[in-house]
């Protein structure tokens, strides 16, 4: 116990944080772990029975090309399968009945604890829909507006850009995943490129590094650059409507960057373990059934860990090759994106492997070839939704930039994606496999570390 008290306060508190983290963690082990005790007063208590009762849409809706989703909140949360039309959004007040189910089982998709960890424990599908009356009020009415503007600059995109160049450009820029048609979900997921249209901790993470690797290759400083990363970072969930993953995601990235920008490696692994803490408290269920939480904490730990020595020895490598200085900068800029794929890949390989059975052997090339779009994507379609909101008639042309670089993803992807060896898949693996794996990673990058001291 002396021993304890004798740290420096900054283990103590990472000591705490990984305590509470590894509770979560062992304690979800439990089958009846994060299990809620329902009630008559809980609609959930009623799965299996024909009701009707009133509610209001609490969510954005989730569209795709044939349905409707709706996340009703009366006595509880039931996610509601219905029609296009007519159209129900956000805020809106409707009396429902129908068939209260428990969320079915899915061969190889936990999908119970999937909306579990959204608070949802009922589902409904195409129930009778009318109108109820209702109003919303205080911040409720501001997301609703912030939503309007969001539903507003989905529609400038899609009037503005064809088909698909429109669906991704609204799954990067605004969230919208459903508006990319599955084939070519199937694509970018073959190709090692998932990531760049889910709005995740590694989403952003990604975007966040390249963001700051662009700045930087424009000749500003690691912390004039990293004042571009908080902007992006206070405003994409605002624009995407603010969606809980988003928000949750830039809050910790956000806090890891803040320490990222005065350099002190023991402050980013303190402020991750915290923010990873503070989450697990409010929501239990992320660590065990959330995929987006599990790649954000790993996506952010290898940058930590494992980014800086290969970026060191890059570093090394363009010295040795006696380049002009913006050669210099221009290679490194190539190499960055190499080297965050690759630790991208290595740190979250098991959990890919785990929950979607493939692996892509062409990632690294395709991340090479593509990920370098991703700020002047962002920016040029930001510029373009300007230009065309306040100068309608300028027509499509803002928007020209934008579709180039839509345009050149889909090219590369498709060329790609051809080769059968592209991806395998991989079947056996299992969270034992994975324990093994992690295990293996964490000695050799003690050893790493420790070579590299002596």
């Amino acid at each position: 116990m002396s021993l304890f008290w004798r740290l420096r306060p900054s283990k103590i508190f990472l000591i705490f944080n990984l305590a509470i983290i590894a509770g979560f963690f062992i304690s979800g082990f439990s089958p009846s772990a994060f299990q809620t005790r329902l009630t008559v007063a809980d609609l959930a208590y009623y799965n299996g029975q024909k009701i009707n009762f009133r509610g209001w849409v609490c969510e954005e809706a989730d569209t795709d090309f044939k349905s409707r989703r709706l996340t009703v909140c009366a006595a509880g949360r039931v996610l509601v399968t219905t029609n296009l039309y007519p159209v129900y959004e956000y805020g809106d007040f409707i009396e429902l009945s129908g068939s209260l189910q428990a969320p079915p089982a899915i061969q190889g998709f936990d999908y119970e604890s999937y909306l579990a960890r959204y608070g949802i424990y009922s589902v409904m599908y195409y129930p009778e829909i009318k109108p109820a009356g209702g109003e919303l009020t205080g911040p409720q009415n501001i997301y609703r507006y912030l939503l309007q503007g969001k539903w507003r600059l989905n529609e400038i995109i899609d009037s503005h850009l064809p088909e698909p160049e429109a669906g991704l450009a609204t799954a990067l820029l605004l969230g919208y995943r459903r508006t990319v048609e599955r084939a070519d979900l199937e694509m970018f997921s073959r190709v090692g490129l998932s990531h760049m249209i889910a709005i995740s901790g590694s989403h952003i993470t990604i975007l966040s590094a390249l963001i700051t690797n662009f700045f930087i290759a424009l000749g500003l400083s690691r912390r004039r650059s990293l004042i571009f990363v908080f902007l992006f970072l206070f405003l994409y969930p605002t624009v995407t409507g603010l969606s809980a993953s988003a928000v949750r995601s830039a809050i910790m990235g956000g806090l890891v960057f803040l320490s990222f920008y005065y350099q002190r490696s023991s402050s980013l692994v303190n402020t991750l373990a915290l923010s990873a803490a503070l989450m697990l408290f409010f929501n239990p269920r992320l660590l065990r059934d959330d995929i987006g939480f599990q790649l954000s904490f790993l996506a952010l730990l290898g940058i930590i860990y494992i980014y800086p020595y290969g970026e060191r020895v890059s570093r090394r490598f363009l010295m040795k090759a006696k380049l002009r200085f913006r050669t210099r900068r221009r290679i490194q800029g190539l190499l960055d994106v190499i080297n965050l794929t690759l630790v991208s890949q290595i740190i979250t390989l098991p959990i890919l492997l785990i929950n979607f059975q493939q692996f892509s052997i062409i990632a690294p090339l395709a991340n090479l070839l593509v990920l370098w779009t991703f700020p002047p994507l962002l920016a040029s379609l930001i510029i373009g939704l300007f230009l065309s909101g306040f100068l309608p008639f300028l027509g499509v042309w803002p928007f020209l930039p934008a579709y180039l670089l839509l345009k050149f993803i889909f090219i590369i992807s498709r060329l790609l994606a051809a080769p059968t060896w592209a991806a395998v898949q991989i079947n056996s693996f299992t969270w034992f496999g994975g324990m093994i794996y992690y295990i293996g990673l964490f000695l050799l990058i003690r050893w790493i570390r420790k070579a590299g001291k002596r």
